[in-house]
Protein backbone atom coordinates (compact mmCIF):
# COMPACT_ATOMS: atom_id res chain seq x y z
CA UNK A 1 0.00 0.00 0.00
CA UNK A 2 1.40 3.23 -0.92
CA UNK A 3 2.08 6.43 1.23
CA UNK A 4 -0.74 8.73 1.09
CA UNK A 5 -0.38 12.05 -0.96
CA UNK A 6 -1.29 15.14 0.88
CA UNK A 7 -3.19 17.10 -0.47
CA UNK A 8 -1.71 20.59 -1.20
CA UNK A 9 -4.93 23.04 -1.91
CA UNK A 10 -5.95 22.19 1.75
CA UNK A 11 -2.26 22.96 3.07
CA UNK A 12 -1.83 26.00 1.49
CA UNK A 13 -5.70 26.99 1.79
CA UNK A 14 -6.73 27.33 -1.61
CA UNK A 15 -9.42 26.02 -4.06
CA UNK A 16 -8.46 23.51 -6.99
CA UNK A 17 -9.94 26.37 -8.79
CA UNK A 18 -7.55 28.91 -7.12
CA UNK A 19 -5.40 30.97 -10.44
CA UNK A 20 -1.71 30.80 -10.32
CA UNK A 21 -1.49 34.54 -8.37
CA UNK A 22 -3.74 33.22 -5.58
CA UNK A 23 -1.50 30.16 -4.92
CA UNK A 24 1.40 32.43 -4.87
CA UNK A 25 -0.01 34.84 -2.53
CA UNK A 26 -1.74 32.29 -0.56
CA UNK A 27 2.19 30.62 0.13
CA UNK A 28 3.62 33.62 0.66
CA UNK A 29 1.27 34.75 3.59
CA UNK A 30 2.19 30.63 5.39
CA UNK A 31 5.50 31.03 4.39
CA UNK A 32 6.10 34.62 6.52
CA UNK A 33 3.94 32.87 8.80
CA UNK A 34 5.61 29.23 9.41
CA UNK A 35 9.19 30.35 8.27
CA UNK A 36 11.67 29.19 11.13
CA UNK A 37 13.28 32.79 11.29
CA UNK A 38 10.31 34.13 12.42
CA UNK A 39 8.65 31.59 14.03
CA UNK A 40 10.78 28.52 16.11
CA UNK A 41 7.71 26.64 16.94
CA UNK A 42 7.82 23.14 16.38
CA UNK A 43 4.58 23.49 14.32
CA UNK A 44 6.35 25.92 12.15
CA UNK A 45 9.04 23.15 11.69
CA UNK A 46 6.65 20.59 10.49
CA UNK A 47 4.32 23.07 8.29
CA UNK A 48 6.99 24.80 6.48
CA UNK A 49 8.21 21.70 4.18
CA UNK A 50 4.85 20.78 3.48
CA UNK A 51 4.47 24.65 2.53
CA UNK A 52 7.73 24.46 0.31
CA UNK A 53 6.52 20.72 -1.38
CA UNK A 54 3.01 21.89 -1.73
CA UNK A 55 4.37 25.36 -3.60
CA UNK A 56 6.60 23.68 -5.49
CA UNK A 57 3.70 21.48 -7.09
CA UNK A 58 1.11 23.70 -7.19
CA UNK A 59 3.37 26.71 -8.38
CA UNK A 60 4.92 24.61 -11.61
CA UNK A 61 1.86 24.71 -13.91
CA UNK A 62 3.01 21.56 -15.59
CA UNK A 63 3.95 19.52 -11.89
CA UNK A 64 0.09 21.12 -10.92
CA UNK A 65 -1.67 19.23 -14.14
CA UNK A 66 -0.08 15.90 -13.05
CA UNK A 67 -1.13 16.50 -9.77
CA UNK A 68 -4.57 17.04 -10.70
CA UNK A 69 -4.64 14.16 -12.69
CA UNK A 70 -3.53 11.82 -10.49
CA UNK A 71 -6.21 13.56 -7.79
CA UNK A 72 -8.75 12.77 -10.27
CA UNK A 73 -8.06 9.13 -11.22
CA UNK A 74 -8.04 8.15 -7.62
CA UNK A 75 -10.97 6.65 -6.25
CA UNK A 76 -13.20 7.56 -4.17
CA UNK A 77 -13.17 7.22 0.06
CA UNK A 78 -15.15 5.62 1.25
CA UNK A 79 -18.40 7.18 3.57
CA UNK A 80 -18.78 5.33 6.43
CA UNK A 81 -22.80 4.39 7.00
CA UNK A 82 -22.84 2.52 10.02
CA UNK A 83 -22.17 3.05 13.59
CA UNK A 84 -19.95 1.08 15.96
CA UNK A 85 -21.74 -0.54 19.15
CA UNK A 86 -19.03 -1.74 21.81
CA UNK A 87 -20.24 -3.72 24.87
CA UNK A 88 -18.54 -4.94 27.47
CA UNK A 89 -19.29 -6.49 30.65
CA UNK A 90 -18.00 -5.91 33.76
CA UNK A 91 -18.45 -5.85 37.67
CA UNK A 92 -18.75 -8.26 39.69
CA UNK A 93 -18.90 -11.84 39.01
CA UNK A 94 -22.28 -13.04 39.05
CA UNK A 95 -23.39 -15.66 36.69
CA UNK A 96 -19.97 -16.76 35.71
CA UNK A 97 -20.70 -19.27 33.33
CA UNK A 98 -23.84 -17.82 32.04
CA UNK A 99 -23.76 -15.51 28.62
CA UNK A 100 -25.65 -11.96 29.54
CA UNK A 101 -27.44 -11.24 26.42
CA UNK A 102 -27.56 -7.93 24.86
CA UNK A 103 -31.00 -6.58 23.98
CA UNK A 104 -30.72 -3.93 20.89
CA UNK A 105 -34.43 -2.09 20.62
CA UNK A 106 -36.10 -5.51 21.25
CA UNK A 107 -34.16 -7.98 19.85
CA UNK A 108 -31.01 -10.07 21.22
CA UNK A 109 -28.07 -9.17 18.86
CA UNK A 110 -25.26 -11.36 21.18
CA UNK A 111 -24.22 -12.42 24.08
CA UNK A 112 -21.30 -11.50 26.47
CA UNK A 113 -19.60 -13.64 28.88
CA UNK A 114 -18.06 -12.68 31.97
CA UNK A 115 -15.38 -10.25 31.43
CA UNK A 116 -16.10 -10.11 27.46
CA UNK A 117 -16.59 -6.94 24.61
CA UNK A 118 -18.01 -7.10 21.74
CA UNK A 119 -18.70 -4.78 18.64
CA UNK A 120 -21.74 -5.12 16.38
CA UNK A 121 -21.72 -2.28 13.31
CA UNK A 122 -25.47 -0.59 13.94
CA UNK A 123 -28.02 1.76 11.45
CA UNK A 124 -27.36 5.27 13.04
CA UNK A 125 -30.35 6.48 14.61
CA UNK A 126 -32.03 6.51 18.25
CA UNK A 127 -31.61 3.31 19.94
CA UNK A 128 -32.69 1.02 22.84
CA UNK A 129 -30.14 -0.90 24.83
CA UNK A 130 -30.67 -3.58 27.27
CA UNK A 131 -29.19 -5.83 29.14
CA UNK A 132 -30.39 -9.22 30.06
CA UNK A 133 -29.35 -12.47 33.05
CA UNK A 134 -31.83 -15.49 33.42
CA UNK A 135 -34.43 -13.24 34.79
CA UNK A 136 -32.77 -10.22 35.95
CA UNK A 137 -31.35 -6.96 33.85
CA UNK A 138 -30.08 -3.13 33.20
CA UNK A 139 -32.42 -0.41 33.04
CA UNK A 140 -33.31 0.69 29.20
CA UNK A 141 -30.94 2.85 28.06
CA UNK A 142 -31.49 5.16 24.80
CA UNK A 143 -29.71 6.25 22.97
CA UNK A 144 -28.61 8.35 19.63
CA UNK A 145 -25.28 7.52 17.22
CA UNK A 146 -24.44 8.67 13.92
CA UNK A 147 -23.01 7.25 10.79
CA UNK A 148 -18.98 6.53 11.92
CA UNK A 149 -19.24 6.92 15.01
CA UNK A 150 -18.55 4.65 18.25
CA UNK A 151 -20.93 4.12 21.35
CA UNK A 152 -19.71 1.93 24.13
CA UNK A 153 -21.07 0.67 27.35
CA UNK A 154 -20.32 -1.14 30.04
CA UNK A 155 -22.64 -3.51 31.77
CA UNK A 156 -23.01 -5.82 34.83
CA UNK A 157 -23.56 -6.25 38.62
CA UNK A 158 -22.21 -3.71 41.08
CA UNK A 159 -21.45 -6.37 43.59
CA UNK A 160 -22.72 -10.00 44.39
CA UNK A 161 -24.83 -8.77 47.60
CA UNK A 162 -26.24 -5.43 45.74
CA UNK A 163 -26.96 -8.08 42.61
CA UNK A 164 -28.62 -11.05 45.09
CA UNK A 165 -31.33 -8.39 46.56
CA UNK A 166 -31.78 -6.49 43.55
CA UNK A 167 -32.71 -9.75 42.10
CA UNK A 168 -34.95 -10.57 44.58
CA UNK A 169 -36.90 -6.47 44.96
CA UNK A 170 -35.81 -5.37 41.34
CA UNK A 171 -34.94 -7.47 38.22
CA UNK A 172 -34.97 -5.06 36.18
CA UNK A 173 -32.50 -3.09 37.75
CA UNK A 174 -30.09 -5.82 38.91
CA UNK A 175 -27.76 -5.08 36.09
CA UNK A 176 -25.90 -1.28 36.03
CA UNK A 177 -25.30 -0.25 32.26
CA UNK A 178 -23.30 2.97 32.18
CA UNK A 179 -22.38 4.60 28.60
CA UNK A 180 -18.52 4.89 28.67
CA UNK A 181 -18.04 6.35 25.24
Amino acid sequence: MGAVEQNYYAILGVAPEATPQEITTAFRKLALQYHPDVNPSEEAKERMPLLNEAYSVLGDAEQRRKYDTRKSDRRLVPIPTKSRLVVQRAGASVGVTRKMDVVLDGAVIGSLAMGGTISFLIEPGNHKLQFKLDLTSSPVQRFACAAGTTVAFACGAASLVEYLFRSVTAPENALFLQRVA
